[in-house]
């Protein structure tokens, strides 16, 4: 077999099965409860699930989506997140391969991603982004930004990042006595500012700001909660920050180019 091709496939593995650890913590977390102990176990019934009922997607398809015990139906999260952790696993180690040892950027990819699909579930489930979750999240930014040799950009950009959208809200709050943002926001985009460096910031926080007032807008008026409705926005901070992590580069260059900078 290719090298490469088995590299792919046996870090797709390792992604399906870390997908399942996530979705415990998908579900856990926002309830204060361990993620280690107890063993997993079925949310509705509570009947401890056998390692053969907990295999990756195939087990929810051989159940027919079902609990073997008390027949309620398993929500679609879990495939989903299974499916998006083990392709996304695939993809990272295919376009970045560990030959033979994963490189530093590999496993910071690995870990970044696999926050934010985490984090990105819990403000869709809950409306909560957990500091259980963002402040490890700051502190491995910092420790890679370390390694990579750009600690103060880093530094600079938790700080900025968390900074940004406090004052953000503390202005609406002022100008309409009303909560416009919840402080996970604000921790999440410190963390993106640890793991990327402030430079990152300003194209984050306006692409996630037009594309949550459009898409969030547009989703309410469907919905028909009306536009004061409350919408998640992690998921636009997520997204905005792995476009910036991963083509950042390409876009500034595009940019100092359409204003004539090149």
């Amino acid at each position: 077999m290719d090298l490469q091709l088995f590299y792919t496939l046996s870090f797709g593995l390792i992604g399906l099965l870390f997908g399942s650890f996530a979705n415990v913590c998908v579900h856990r977390i926002p309830l204060g409860e361990s993620v280690v102990s107890p063993a997993s176990h079925c949310p509705n019934c509570k009947q401890n699930i056998a390692w053969y009922d907990n295999i990756p997607v195939l087990s929810w398809l051989l159940l027919g989506r079902k609990c073997r015990f008390c027949a309620l139906p398993i929500v679609w999260r879990y495939p989903f997140l299974e499916l998006c952790m083990g392709l996304t696993w695939a993809t990272l180690a295919w376009c970045y391969p560990p030959t033979p040892y994963p490189s530093l950027f590999l496993m910071q990819a690995l870990l970044l991603v696999s926050l934010l699909w985490v984090l990105t579930l819990i403000d869709l489930e809950t409306f909560l982004l957990p500091d259980a979750l963002t402040f490890p999240g700051i502190v491995l930014g910092l420790l890679f930004a370390w390694q990579s040799g750009y600690v103060l950009d880093a530094l600079i950009g938790a700080v900025a990042g968390y900074a940004v959208f406090w004052l953000v809200a503390w202005l609406f709050w002022r100008v309409t006595g009303r909560e416009g943002m919840g402080q996970g926001d604000f921790k999440l985009l410190a963390m993106l500012g640890a793991f990327m460096g402030w430079q990152a910031l300003p194209f984050v926080v306006l692409l996630s700001s037009v594309t949550g007032v459009v898409i969030g807008s547009i989703g309410l008026l469907l919905a028909k909660r009306g536009l004061r409705a409350e919408i998640p926005y992690g998921p636009y901070l997520a997204a905005a920050g792995l476009i910036w992590f991963f083509w950042g580069e390409p876009i500034l260059w595009w940019y100092q180019g359409w204003i004539g900078l090149q």
